[in-house]
């Protein structure tokens, strides 16, 4: 009886033990719910339509992880609105929601376009036959030209995009026109040449934004030069070409080259096959310029030539037969496939103003047929728009007169159409393409010869 009783204990003590090792009441290792795997509901922009230029709203909602958009890797909270840009052209931006090793995205595609039409900017000054560049950090200067009174102003104006106001940025040793201005590597910029209103002033020099303050090249240039080509190489190095010069025309066929590096001046040892000025020279390959167009001293159409920098020499080349009258005045942009669009002018044989447009070839050396404007200009502006059009905008056109007209030339199509009109007939302006992608117009003549003080921005 008592051996019964004894393991009747046994078992019951043998079964609490199993009861609790099997978790019989709940056990403290049983695996929770699996986490939420992210997810986007709707990613959006607060427009239907989007303008060059312009910022926009996006919202993304999302959850299960942490979001961001691409390009830039921007953190975004779901359901709260982001303000990007301003965008400059057609974007896509992307919304990745990341949690551990899962990932989910959207695409939102905007698509912009321009507004054409002008809107003024106050502009307090007022200048014509100037130069105007764009810096790295998105400012324009306007550098030299001609002010009210006929005098030749020292004072570099800067244009910031986006505050749209002009302000003072430094000044230069002497006012010049028929100068060239080429923004270096390092962001100062080379002035050159031209008519200069201070007897003795350097022929070039070296204007550094930062501080304001511009002084002389280490050397300067063998005689200075007018209406001549600056062509920044791909090296660095900046090439000078032809232009007209007071010292018995000696720089109407020679070709100087700078290297900032050490700051100095070289004369090439060659001379040009033509004489010229008024002329464009267009950098087709690292090694490779094409001078295109021009006039003689003696007030003639100038054949194209071949720069070879390498080599040192130079080539002629015979116009195709679309573009068999050689031109100057033109206006000179690099379009969306990287070719050259050299843009109207005139005959220096005999005055006839030209729409003709001719596309020189990028990466290689070759004139293609680009069309024609709707109408001739000379001494206009032009300027390439992030859609892949060119603004040309205003110049001396058939009538004999400064025009506010502009058109909008497309390269692939190779046509034109009329754009929007400027507020003010204008031309020896200048058209620079902001880092917004809208069009800054500066100053300019009107019919009267005297400096414009008004600006105005293609949108």
């Amino acid at each position: 009886m008592k051996r019964r009783d004894s393991l009747r204990a046994l078992g019951a003590l043998l079964f609490t033990a199993t009861a609790a090792g099997c978790g019989g009441g709940g056990s403290t290792d049983a695996p929770g719910p699996a986490p939420a795997a992210p997810k986007i509901d709707a990613f959006v922009s607060d427009k239907a339509s989007h303008f060059v230029g312009d910022s926009v709203s996006v919202t993304a909602t999302f959850s299960g992880g942490a979001g961001r958009i691409e390009p830039g890797a921007i953190p975004v909270t779901s359901g709260v609105p982001l303000q990007l840009g301003p965008l400059k052209g057609d974007t896509t931006l992307r919304l990745v929601v990341t949690a551990g090793q899962a990932q989910v995205s959207r695409e939102l595609a905007l698509k912009l376009s321009y507004r054409e039409r002008f809107t003024p900017v106050a502009m307090a000054f007022a200048r014509g036959q100037h130069r105007s560049v764009e810096l790295p950090n998105g400012k324009v200067l306007v550098l030299g030209g001609r002010d009210l009174g006929a005098t030749y102003p020292v004072a570099v104006m800067s244009y910031d995009v986006q505050a749209n106001t002009f302000s003072q940025a430094g000044t230069l040793l002497t006012g010049r026109v028929g100068h060239t201005a080429t923004v270096l590597a390092d962001g100062t910029v080379l002035i050159v040449g031209g008519a200069r209103s201070l007897t003795g002033s350097p022929i070039a020099e070296r204007f550094n934004p930062a501080t304001g303050i511009s002084r002389a090249t280490a050397t300067q240039p063998l005689h200075s030069r007018s209406l001549h080509s600056a062509t920044l190489l791909a090296d660095g190095r900046v090439l000078f070409i032809g232009g007209v010069s007071s010292a018995a025309n000696a720089a109407a066929s020679t070709a100087d080259l700078f290297d900032p590096a050490t700051d100095q001046f070289t004369r090439l040892p060659l001379t040009l096959a033509r004489d010229r000025f008024g002329h464009a020279a267009l950098p087709v390959t690292p090694n490779t310029v094409v001078i295109y167009g021009g006039a003689t001293l003696a007030n003639h159409a100038a054949q194209p030539e071949l720069f070879d920098v390498s080599a040192l020499a130079t080539s002629t080349a015979a116009l195709p037969a679309h573009d068999a009258a050689p031109r100057y005045g033109t206006a000179v942009v690099r379009t969306a496939s990287g070719d050259f669009a050299v843009i109207g002018g005139v005959s220096p044989d005999d005055g006839t103003l030209y729409a003709k447009i001719a596309l020189v070839a990028g990466g290689g050396i070759a004139f293609k047929d680009g069309g024609q404007l709707l109408q001739p200009r000379l001494s206009h502006a032009a300027a390439p728009l992030s859609d892949g059009r060119v603004l040309v905008a205003g110049g001396i056109t058939t009538d004999g007169k400064a025009s506010s007209s502009t058109e909008l030339y497309a390269p692939v199509a190779r046509n034109a159409s009329a754009g929007p009109v400027m507020a003010r007939a204008r031309t020896e302006h200048t058209a620079t393409t902001l880092s917004n992608g809208k069009v800054l117009v500066i100053g300019g003549l009107g019919d009267d010869d005297v400096p414009l003080a008004s600006a105005e921005l293609f949108e």
